[in-house]
């Protein structure tokens, strides 16, 4: 698996969001997991400020967590483990579906529980004529990892999950929302334009 270039700024505010589904996303909030070269969530506040990247609540809410993770430190920081371990879990699923094998029942099982608790803390919500689990992730410590599980399990119940792929150069998953399925990078921008910098350069060295 390829790291992303070294040139790139490390912060949460020029991470590219290239996943095209919530807990993607999150899955890729390390890069490279072979030889880990950076992983954006180092801390519960650094995991509040990504929720809030993603537009799961407002500058305000996050301000509002991040005082209550304060004054519950010590809970905080095992739910950030629970969270990232979580998030390796997803990450070992959906790696497995990229590549056309079956994940472990184990980590499904993991998937499984972890859902099985966030329905127990979310609320059925009419939208429409539909009724669907909501939360409210900015009201609870735990609340943003419901939330990502909630993503992960949605996209592994929908035909969409076969859309995953994993890019070459950087090993980002992705949903290749493409009408044929055709996108190869997580981003044209920066692997897209990687790799086709490497073939000309090597294209140059065999002339």
């Amino acid at each position: 698996m390829v790291v992303k270039m070294s040139g790139a700024k490390r912060t949460l505010e020029a991470l590219e969001l290239v996943g095209g589904v919530l807990c993607l996303d999150f899955v890729n909030t390390v890069i490279s997991r072979d030889e880990p070269e950076h992983d954006y969530i180092a801390s519960y506040a650094d995991l509040v400020d990504w929720a809030a990247k993603m537009e799961l609540f407002s500058p305000t809410q996050a301000k509002t967590l991040k005082q209550k993770a304060s004054q519950e430190s010590s809970k905080a920081e095992n739910i950030l483990k629970n969270t990232k371990d979580a998030r390796e879990t997803i990450f070992r699923v959906f790696f497995a579906i990229a590549k056309g094998t079956n994940p472990k029942e184990a980590d499904l099982n993991l998937i499984a529980g972890l859902y099985q608790e966030a329905i127990g803390n979310g609320q059925l919500v009419k939208t429409d004529v539909l009724f669907i689990f909501k939360w409210e992730p900015h009201k609870s410590l735990d609340g943003i990892l419901w939330q990502i599980v909630a993503s992960a399990q949605s996209l592994l119940s929908s035909k969409e999950v076969a859309r995953v792929k994993e890019c070459p150069n950087c090993g980002w998953l992705f949903l290749d929302t493409s009408k044929n399925q055709s996108r190869r990078w997580c981003s044209m921008n920066t692997c897209g334009v990687h790799d086709k910098m490497r073939r000309y350069h090597k294209k140059l060295r065999g002339k």
